[in-house]
């Protein structure tokens, strides 16, 4: 039945050979009818030819029927509509194009004014504007830095517990730094290591700053269920450059691997949070936060801070003195005071091919800037 019905239509549009009227494209079962205006270059006819096939087939029938109409001079056969209408067939290829050119420039004198029309009525390339886009832009170059060269690769919280300078944070905070800065009204200041414990996390620091704002150290270690605040810079700052803070409770009096030197907390904690003071309402350090060490992926509320026990066992031995400690709650006002002007933002300057090493090493535990992960 098909093939009936695509008889009986090319039967239909052969008839309409002489015709004329503007390209067409018609539905007729699983084919297409095509037409195309083909001139003749020779008498300087047109007419259109019609087929009722696939696109390529239907540009070799017209061709045929050119050829048929004019036996004596098939090369003067030209599809004049092929560019117009897309197709993809033979007659519409630049190499067809060509090769009829040759052959009837080969038979006719150069001064011939078909030339002419030859190279006027010929296919033109089309030239797409192409939108510019990221990757035809040029890009910046970007200055490698050199393996040796010092820059800022992590950071951490510190907290000011004298007057004369005396900073407390975590041992991997500082650890295999050439330099810690600390940020204070604005500016860069060094600090200079003075003693480090490995073993507890702990650290002690002195820059060349003398605080508004100090913190003092609870006498006893804080109790199961105590309230607490941690204050600190966690995600360094990625998120913001001011100081936060979170409250929760102490949810165990042991830490990581039943360490009990360290207490575990339900206050929130992140990367950058390390070395931060964990205080009570009468701002009194408690702890000193160890940014969610230990933690697994799909566990929560699983936190550490050193309890202070531990944090004055390790000064006492290195000579330094905490203010006694405070016997009355403040109020949030006061509280807020002494957390943004006693929390310090620290920040670990090293070689580039330091950081390197440290990040491939699997025990890694400081806030590397992302630019280096």
């Amino acid at each position: 039945m098909k093939k009936i019905l695509s008889i009986l239509v090319l039967s239909l549009l052969l008839t309409s050979c002489y015709t004329t009227g503007p390209y067409q494209i018609e539905e007729v079962n699983s084919f297409r009818a095509y037409q195309f205006t083909v001139k003749h270059y020779e008498t300087g006819q047109t007419f259109i030819a019609n087929s009722v096939v696939s696109a390529s087939d239907a540009q070799s029938i017209a061709k045929n029927q050119c050829f048929n109409r004019f036996p004596k001079s098939k090369s003067a056969c030209l599809d004049l509509s092929s560019e117009k209408l897309g197709s993809t067939g033979p007659m519409a290829s630049a190499s067809y194009w060509q090769e009829e050119k040759d052959k009837y420039l080969a038979s006719k004198p150069k001064d011939d004014p078909k030339t002419a029309e030859w190279e006027e009525n010929k296919p033109k390339k089309k030239v797409e504007n192409k939108p510019k886009n990221e990757e035809n832009k040029p890009r910046k170059k970007v200055e490698k830095k050199k393996l040796d060269e010092l820059v800022p690769a992590a950071s951490g919280t510190g907290f000011f517990v004298s007057k004369s300078g005396h900073l407390i944070t975590n041992y991997h905070v500082i650890q295999g730094c050439d330099v810690n800065k600390v940020t204070y009204q604005g500016k860069l200041i060094n600090s200079d290591t003075l003693a480090v414990d490995k073993t507890n996390d702990l650290a002690i620091l002195k820059a060349n700053i003398s605080p508004n704002k100090v913190y003092s150290v609870a006498s006893e270690d804080a109790g199961l269920l105590e309230d607490i605040i941690i204050a600190g810079y966690p995600l360094g700052k990625k998120v913001s450059a001011a100081i936060k803070t979170s409250k929760g409770s102490v949810t165990a009096l042991a830490g990581y691997g039943d360490n009990y030197s360290e207490f575990q907390t339900d206050a929130a904690l992140n990367q950058g949070n390390s070395g931060g003071p964990i205080m009570d309402q009468k701002g009194n350090v408690v702890g000193v936060a160890v940014a969610n060490f230990g933690k697994k992926a799909g566990v929560e509320s699983f936190n550490f801070g050193i309890k202070s026990s531990t944090l004055k066992t390790f000064a006492n031995a290195n000579g330094l003195k905490f203010l006694p400690p405070n016997n009355r709650d403040l109020s949030n006002k006061d509280l807020g005071q002494l957390i943004t002007e006693a929390t310090i933002y620290l920040e670990c300057h090293m070689t580039v091919a330091k950081i390197k090493k440290m990040i491939a090493e699997e025990k890694n535990r400081k806030a590397f800037f992302s630019e280096y992960q």
